[in-house]
């Protein structure tokens, strides 16, 4: 039988049940010699009889901190034979044929990608352009200019296929118009003339917001 084992039979263990007593509230385990009463030396309540605390628990500690260590010394020793390339991993000797080797990737095939993904987003933005022109109101064909007092004519007057007609202040589209539609100051209809009277045509106010066809005929 060892020292340690001898000692510890010359002792009772025991925690304190008394709750007003803090040796309780501490749950501190008592030890006391084997010819006198388990009693807490504190209240002098009884104890209550318990296994003697464990001695181990810091050893446990010791050991696991160690094993944590000795992980993370493997870990570092591996990304120093590496060569620290951060393209490249070289795997230390000694870890099998199924170790993955990352490989470094060609700088010519970046560049061959970063310069396909910008002709893409270029192409794009042009057909945006294109459908963004396709919905603005488009120039008048030919040349001259025409004021009629109430509003100025861009375009070959009196006949025109793509005329415009810009209005000053409030008048009658056309005095042909059947429905007697009325633009304000700031107004445009672009479309075609026949004789100085409008054939067919779109109608925008000052914004540019589209307010109407106006379709009348020769």
């Amino acid at each position: 039988m060892s020292t340690s084992s001898r000692s510890a039979e010359r002792f009772k263990y025991g925690i304190c049940l008394n709750d007003e007593c803090p040796e309780c509230k501490a749950k501190k385990v008592h030890q006391i010699p084997m010819r006198k009463d388990l009693v807490c030396p504190e209240c002098g309540k009884p104890l209550r009889e318990c296994p003697p605390p464990n001695q181990g628990g810091n050893k446990k500690l010791i050991a696991i901190v160690a094993g944590v260590v000795v992980v993370l010394g493997i870990g570092g020793g591996i990304f120093a034979l590496s060569g620290g390339d951060e393209g490249t991993t070289t795997p230390p000797q000694g870890l099998g044929p199924d170790t993955t080797i990352v490989e470094k990737v060609d700088s010519d095939s970046i560049k061959a990608a970063q310069l396909a993904a910008a002709e893409a987003a270029k192409q794009q933005a042009e057909e945006e352009a294109k459908k963004e022109d396709v919905k603005k109101p488009q120039p008048p064909t030919g040349g001259g200019s025409k004021d009629l007092g109430y509003a100025t004519f861009k375009g070959s007057w009196p006949n025109a296929v793509n005329g415009r007609m810009i209005f000053k202040a409030s008048h009658v589209i056309d005095s042909k118009d059947p429905k007697g539609r009325v633009a304000e100051a700031g107004d445009y209809v672009i479309g075609e003339w026949a004789d100085g009277h409008l054939v067919q045509g779109i109608w925008y106010g000052a914004d540019n917001q589209v307010k109407g066809s106006v379709i009348i005929g020769r």
